[in-house]
């Protein structure tokens, strides 16, 4: 049946609206008036949808995300937000006190953060942790996902002590008298997880359709996600099956999978897992790697040491040599290499390995570097050499605004961030939030690439690097689908493209830029059909 939309503004590209459009078979037929879309069809067999003059945009796709990870943080302590120590105690007690624990199981938390703390700035241990219990292993991960915290049985229970040594690319933390202090960053942080029970594909799919149902509430019809690694892919890959063969209301996924070993990932492409084998709603992507860690955790790979800490200049988590080697193998089988990069020494060690496959500016295989964080003029100009992807996450801006001076010194700091710069040079840019680190909401971090102000708006950060409404949305949606290589087929509401889109309670493109942050979806639509409603 067709379905026609009308009486509404629904964005085409920069000043460029129009009132009705025509979807059927799940692709968008005809926009323009309604006269001009019901020309030739026959009414009677149509459905009709009256928009009530709001306003359409198409659908978000969120380029870089852990949808597994969000539908776990879902359903386990949510620590994002918390403001004290006292806090994260507190709500470890409560969830035990409503889900009580059995042997095998571990107290799991997300998304703490010590510089959001008014009782103790500083970074929890096991001590903290023991004052929820000792009897459970209890695991507590920092908003960025590159430190967390265990308690002393955890500790106990993964056999860590004064004389174990942190996997490469990691360290375990000590306290004054040479004991393990609970806290584990970057890739030592495996030598605690291996406590966290392993999901089934039920548990997977149970997971990944919480998070779904959650981001089609904010208008996100597609997600760029890092779900897939070495140890767990099969395991992966049968949830999502399990998805897409049950679940009606699933997104799109786009799988950024996670490998750092040069016989796992051959294996894996040998089970033919390579960039661009699936169809509209499971494909999979890049190769994704981390390089560094994050800047709250001072685990991001810096050229200088840090201005706030002179003893460190981050973690790096692989070689050169190792990392050479991974982009040689994925570029050697046309496949797109994503990595994880937010210091500057972790920046130009990707700029330089992408520039040793990259013939000129043909980045065929659109290798891309998620982040992009901490920058001077000439690292963004070496994005154009080779026409790197830069997969950004303005969101981001909202909490290291209050710590990047102190973290990288001033000069620096009026460098970083350059996200509208990396736009107007033509650099190919996408939103994504990297959520469970932030919120899913598009909404928050379209607000931050506009205004570069915190969410609660008393500070600003580089206004100069805003970028206006149009190209927001833009790099949210089309500037993301070219990421996957879907821009001839999504990401604009035009004849030809996938009827995804969201249908919003207010005008996006003419509310003050303060109002930006409280947007709503009412609606959201994928292949023409409704997934979500409010």
């Amino acid at each position: 049946m067709n379905s026609i939309y009308y009486n509404g503004k629904i964005y085409v590209e920069r000043d460029n609206f129009v009132q009705a459009m025509l979807v059927s078979n799940g692709i968008v037929q005809k926009i323009g008036t309604l006269e001009e879309v019901i020309a030739g069809i026959d009414k009677n067999k149509s459905e009709m949808i009256n928009l009530e003059g709001r306003t359409v945009v198409p659908g978000f796709n969120d380029s870089h995300c852990h949808i597994l990870s969000v539908g776990q943080s879902l359903s386990c302590v949510q620590l994002l937000g918390v403001t004290s120590m006292a806090e994260i105690i507190e709500r470890g007690r409560e969830f035990l006190s409503k889900h009580p624990m059995s042997d095998n199981d571990v107290l799991i938390g997300r998304g703490w953060n010590q510089d959001y703390f008014t009782d103790e700035k500083r970074l929890p241990t096991r001590y903290d942790l023991d004052k929820i219990t000792k009897d459970y292993p209890v695991i507590y991960t920092r908003a960025c996902g590159h430190i967390l915290v265990a308690n002393s049985k955890a500790l106990e229970m993964a056999g860590v002590t004064r004389d174990t040594q942190p996997l490469p690319g990691g360290v375990i933390y000590k306290d004054e008298n040479g004991e393990p202090n609970g806290l584990f960053s970057e890739n030592a942080q495996t030598q605690v997880q291996c406590l966290i029970p392993k999901l089934t594909p039920e548990k997977i799919a149970e997971n990944i359709s919480m998070a779904m149902e959650y981001a089609a509430s904010h208008g996100i019809t597609s997600v760029q996600t890092c779900d897939i690694n070495k140890d767990s892919w099969k395991l992966v890959n049968d949830g999502y099956k399990l998805i897409y063969d049950n679940n009606p209301n699933a997104i799109r996924s786009y799988q950024q999978s996670i490998f750092s070993e040069p016989f796992a990932y051959t294996e894996f492409l040998n089970e033919g897992c390579a960039t661009g084998v699936g169809d509209d709603m499971f494909k999979y992507g890049p190769l994704k790697m981390f390089v560094d860690g994050s800047l709250g955790a001072r685990t991001a790979y810096m050229r200088k040491p840090y201005n706030d800490d002179i003893s460190t200049r981050g973690v790096p988590t692989m070689t050169v040599e190792q990392f050479d080697e991974m982009v040689q193998i994925a570029n050697d089988h046309d496949c797109q290499v994503a990595v994880h990069c937010i210091g500057d020494a972790a920046i130009e060690m990707v700029l330089n390995a992408y520039g040793k496959v990259i013939d000129g500016r043909n980045n065929k295989n659109r290798h891309a570097i998620i982040h992009c964080q901490i920058t001077d003029k000439s690292l963004v100009e070496r994005f154009m050499e080779h026409d790197v992807l830069a997969q950004i996450q303005p969101i981001f801006i909202h909490y290291d605004m209050n710590v990047v001076a102190d973290r990288v010194g001033e000069e620096l700091a009026k460098t970083s961030y350059a996200f509208g710069d990396m736009y107007r040079m033509g650099i190919h840019t996408s939103f994504g939030t990297d959520s469970p680190v932030e919120d899913l909401n598009p909404f928050q971090n379209i607000y931050c690439a506009v205004t570069r102000k915190r969410l609660d708006g008393a500070k600003q950060y580089l206004p100069e690097q805003a970028v206006d409404i149009y190209d927001a949305i833009d790099q949210y949606t089309i500037g993301s689908a070219y990421a996957s290589f879907d821009e001839k087929n999504k990401g604009r509401l035009i004849p030809g493209y996938l009827a995804d889109f969201a249908i919003l309670d207010r005008d996006i493109f003419t509310i003050p830029s303060e109002e930006i942050k409280y947007v709503k979806t009412v609606k959201t639509v994928l292949g023409g059909k409704t997934i979500f409603e409010r």
